[in-house]
């Protein structure tokens, strides 16, 4: 089995049953088991109006799949829950990001690991952070990421995900 981390992210209907019910439908898949989830945030939607606050939560998971499989797992089951792409920013009800595969660096069209903005992204470095305190990405610890940030502007969400 190979370890990843994929991130969530919904902000449209019922935010936490979103995630939730991704997170049930990640698990029917036997090559894939759900180990750990992160505490869940909240945080604006930046650059989409008065589009409504994301949650964002990151989970670890054990699998047999592939990246490439893995991937069309997250896109099947963000299909299957409604999720409309209208944009790169657009609102979500569902968002599935593979954040890191193992140490699989790779760089295709349709899948780059690992997510070359988890430096970039509060809402995936705390997260992540909080699974993993001595994670390495890109070369960089995870806890230098997030202390070289310019502000974390995050709320922790009252419920969990697990």
């Amino acid at each position: 089995m190979n370890l990843a981390y994929l991130a969530l992210g919904s902000n449209q209907g019922d935010r936490l049953e979103q995630m939730r019910r991704a997170l049930d439908l990640l698990a029917n898949d036997e090559r894939l088991t759900v180990e750990a989830s992160s505490p869940i945030y909240q945080n604006r939607a930046i650059g989409m109006g008065d589009a409504a606050d994301f949650l964002n939560a990151v989970v670890r998971i054990e699998t047999s799949l592939e990246p490439e499989a893995l991937l069309n797992r997250c896109l099947f089951v963000e299909n299957k829950l409604g999720r409309v792409r209208t944009g790169v920013w657009g609102p979500r009800t569902i968002d599935l990001d593979v954040l890191i595969y193992e140490s699989v660096v790779l760089s295709t069209e349709r899948l780059q690991l690992p997510h070359p903005r988890i430096l970039e992204r509060d809402f995936v470095a705390k997260p992540l952070f909080d699974l993993d305190s001595e994670l390495f990405v890109l070369g960089r610890s995870i806890r230098s990421v997030l202390n070289e940030m310019p502000s974390i502007d995050l709320e922790p969400y009252s419920e969990s995900l697990l």
